[in-house]
């Protein structure tokens, strides 16, 4: 690939939104998902708080 993420081409999925306390319970939860095939972590930011 030509960047840091999957190509759209190499997968066929979806996504799941998933709300945790930082990137360490992050990643423990993605080292625990079923199934094969690759996890990626993106964080997003909520701006409708403020």
């Amino acid at each position: 690939t030509d960047g840091p993420f999957i190509e759209a081409s190499e997968i066929v999925g979806g996504y799941s939104l998933v709300e945790v306390e930082d990137f360490d319970a992050a990643l423990a939860l993605a080292k625990s998902w079923p199934g094969g095939g690759a996890v990626e972590i993106r964080p997003i930011v909520d701006h409708s708080a403020g």
